[in-house]
């Protein structure tokens, strides 16, 4: 059974997809895909959406008693009312086109604070300046813009033959954001497994920082968990229990999207950034003899580069890096700093329950380890792939042991 709305996606990253439905710049299918509730909850949420948004409301994601009505500053609003009255009125070329972006922005220019677009739409509601016609509806787009950079970080695994001097497959996991087209990890590994999504999410969010959310496919790694040994094989359906994804995501306060099943264009962006590379590193590391891995990243490193910093989108028509740093300076970064004294290295490493038993000792991998002052007690082993392993109690570390 799903989490509460509120428990699974940020409220920023609510409000803009229900902005995009009312808009009609994003499908009822879509939206429901995206914040992962049905038909009826998806326009009963719209419908608490835009009375807030009339009445000049906080919104938020579960009911409960509204703080006292909120006003803008007597300076603000005054500002809000020239500039209005001057699209409303005075206005040549642009008489009644009201761009509640571009306010925001000047505002936040002006008065040294971000505004949100929703704020001043409906302080024009409310005031009379502005009513939506049904003309000014847009076609609803296949694919949905996103606002700005952290809005959603697109995540995927190619398999290819990346490196053509070594035999077989290697797979390279990539996480693209999805508002500039920025690259903002990519790493080539031998084999797919949870722990390599985990290092390439910590390479991500370590440059970047947070996302609002991971947009993923129905991979048994992001939605399944499975178990297999010599003795017992156990397969849990879907989201019965956490996978290392969603747990590591869910422990760093980071919603977890998943794509309507049997829809692989639905990642259309993801999907194109592999075409890109899969056009480009197995030819450059058969031109320069590259025989290992570790060369090879170099060739992807060097590639992703010139992709973000070099190449113009054919999209966008702007290139990665910069559209990523302008979405920055214009104030529509939704991206998080990871928060002080959170340990990346317990949170992406491997978690698996265990029960220490009363004589103190338990048991992982084959081999005894002993917690005397835990007996008794419910423990989790955070596995580092053959470096160490760590005891989590709550999740605080208090052991640590080498393997």
């Amino acid at each position: 059974m799903k989490s509460q709305l509120h428990k699974r996606l940020s409220l920023e990253f609510v409000s803009e997809v229900l902005e995009a439905f009312n808009e009609h710049r994003l499908s009822e299918e879509k939206a429901c895909e995206l914040l992962g509730i049905k038909r009826a909850r998806l326009y009963r949420l719209r419908q608490r959406w835009l009375e807030c948004l009339v009445g000049n409301r906080a919104f938020s994601l579960y009911k409960r008693q509204e703080s006292s009505f909120h006003r803008l500053p007597e300076e603000e609003e005054s500002w809000l009312h020239q500039e209005l009255e001057y699209i409303r009125r005075k206005a040549q070329v642009f008489r009644d086109r009201f761009n509640f972006a571009v306010l925001a922005e000047e505002g936040a220019k002006r008065f040294g604070h971000p505004f949100h677009r929703a704020t001043i739409r409906s302080f024009a509601l409310r005031h009379r300046y502005y009513q939506a016609r049904p003309e000014e509806k847009r076609k609803v787009f296949v694919r949905f813009e996103t606002p700005g950079p952290g809005f959603l970080f697109q995540h995927d695994c190619s398999v290819h033959r990346w490196v053509p001097g070594l035999e077989g497959y290697q797979y390279l996991i990539l996480t693209k954001d999805d508002y500039s087209r920025l690259f903002v990890a990519a790493q080539l590994f031998r084999k797919e497994t949870a722990y390599g999504h985990l290092q390439v999410i910590r390479s991500a969010i370590e440059r970047y920082g947070r996302p609002q959310a991971y947009y993923v496919d129905q991979h048994k790694i992001f939605r399944f968990v499975e178990h297999r040994s010599i003795h017992v094989q156990y397969h849990l359906g879907q989201d019965e229990a956490d996978s290392q994804f969603k747990r590591a995501l869910r422990m760093l306060n980071i919603g977890l999207i998943y794509t309507a099943p049997s829809s692989p264009e639905a990642k259309g962006k993801v999907e194109k950034a592999f075409d890109y590379l899969q056009r480009r590193v197995p030819y450059l590391c058969e031109r320069y003899k590259v025989r290992d891995l570790k060369e090879a990243q170099k060739i992807v490193d060097e590639v992703c580069d010139h992709y973000n910093t070099k190449r113009e989108h054919l999209e966008t028509g702007e290139i990665p890096q910069e559209r990523w740093e302008e979405g920055l300076k214009a104030g529509k970064s939704l991206i998080r700093p990871i928060p002080p004294g959170v340990r990346l290295d317990l949170i992406l490493s491997l978690h698996y329950p265990r029960t220490v038993k009363k004589d103190g000792l338990f048991s992982f991998q084959g081999r005894l380890y002993k917690l005397k002052h835990l007996a008794g007690e419910r423990i989790t082993v955070a596995l580092i792939p053959n470096e160490k392993l760590y005891v989590l109690k709550n999740n605080q570390k208090v052991a640590e042991f080498p393997l």
